[in-house]
């Protein structure tokens, strides 16, 4: 009865895994504590604009004052004019203070406003002049918040453990990116490198939270490795093909200024882009085949190496087409704006294609679709070796 009791309360954990668990805490901590460090060092000593004297700042609105508001159009239902509104400050140097606004509802800014709205107010304090106040746009923190919460519950919910599993994997991906990756590219790092150590690093820790560190985990981890070299070199080709390069981007402009003055290697950027979008994905591909293998091999020890094989293949055939479907359609409607706008302005189909922004568009979604492709008969054929070598783990209940 206390048995039953304790294993209630707390899991019981069998002690090679929560040592594999250990290890890859004690890894991520070790990662994170170097790029404290590397960035207390490295800070960003440069920026395009910085101004002293304008800071975003909360508030909140505690009345409508006055208003001369009417309808843009009849389809639309957006209103347009002009709301004096009372906010009271929740941050910043006037934090507590009640400000009055002129909130301009224009085509292109249309922020209504109703009491109690959260929002952020953009305040510009030159020295010895009065500050001058405007609406920048609703504050979305909260919004965020709650709806990435209400994600991971229901990721842990369906998930379960592995799910739980899944939202730290997803964690470290984000941390490790927004201040390992993008940091090191500012500085003048090899986006190339950089790359390469964001996707080891990312596969080795998610891929081990959901598997421990275990000889499935490996060959996946080397699936990965090896499907994302071969995807690179297709890169290379359709990018000399297309002429594209991460000058193409639509910010290179303003990134020149940046590169000029960090050593930001702006013609790589395209490839880290395109890498770490369709990473996911693979990872995702090599999970889901080489699980059925090793548990095909695991229930008959003497299936044949072409059984496996083309158990294999024929896994991965039915969830290619699906998988790369989904990424091409990712990359479409993040596009869909862009194309309308194209498409309102005349342009020809050749010119529509021949564009920067739709050639980089189109190079996602065929590498996305490509490295799920190529890292079918990757992962097949290492997992097929390896169990034909080694045959499948003992299961353990």
């Amino acid at each position: 009865m206390k048995k039953t009791s304790r294993n209630l309360l707390i899991p019981n954990i069998p002690k090679k895994k929560l040592l594999a668990y250990t290890l890859i805490a004690a890894a991520a901590l070790a990662v994170f504590l170097f790029l404290w460090f590397w960035n207390s060092s490295h800070p960003v000593d440069y920026l395009i604009y910085d101004s002293q004297t304008i800071s975003y700042d909360k508030g909140k609105v505690v009345e409508v004052l006055d208003e001369e508001l009417q309808k843009e159009n009849e389809t639309s239902g957006r209103m347009l004019g002009t709301q004096k509104i009372l906010v009271q400050m929740t941050s910043g140097a006037q934090k507590g203070r009640q400000i009055e606004i002129n909130n301009v509802l224009s085509t292109a800014h249309n922020i209504p406003l109703s009491p109690g709205d959260s929002i952020i107010v953009k305040v510009d304090a030159p020295e010895n002049a009065e500050p001058f106040y405007s609406v920048y746009n609703y504050d979305r923190t909260g919004g965020t918040i709650l709806i990435s919460i209400i994600f991971l519950l229901f990721l842990v919910f369906v998930g379960k453990s592995k799910g739980l599993r899944s939202a730290l994997g997803i964690a470290f991906t984000l941390l490790l990116i927004l201040f390992g990756l993008l940091p090191m590219l500012y500085h003048g790092y090899s986006p190339v490198l950089c790359c390469f150590g964001t996707i080891l690093l990312t596969s080795t820790v998610c891929l081990s939270l959901l598997s421990g560190i275990t000889q499935r985990t490996l060959i996946n981890l080397a699936s990965v490795l090896l499907g994302t070299g071969a995807v690179s070199l297709f890169y290379l080709l359709f990018t000399a093909l297309l002429n594209l390069s991460g000058y193409n981007y639509e910010e290179a402009e303003e990134l020149l200024v940046v590169s000029q003055n960090t050593g930001l290697g702006i013609g790589e950027l395209l490839f880290v882009g395109v890498m770490v979008s369709s990473l996911g994905a693979v990872m995702d591909m090599t999970m889901s085949l080489s699980s059925p293998l090793f548990e095909m091999k695991s229930l008959k020890p003497e299936i044949k190496a072409r059984e496996l094989i083309d158990s294999g293949f024929r896994i991965g055939r039915d969830m290619s087409g699906t998988m790369s479907q989904t990424l091409i359609l990712a990359f479409i409607g993040s596009s869909l704006t862009a194309m309308l706008v194209l498409r309102s302005y005349g342009v020809h189909f050749n010119q529509f294609l021949s564009s920067d922004y739709m050639a980089i568009e189109i190079l996602h979604g065929i590498i996305g679709g490509l490295s799920v492709i190529l890292s079918i008969p990757v992962t097949v054929l290492l997992s097929t070796w390896f169990l034909c070598k080694h045959g499948a783990p003992s299961r353990k209940k």
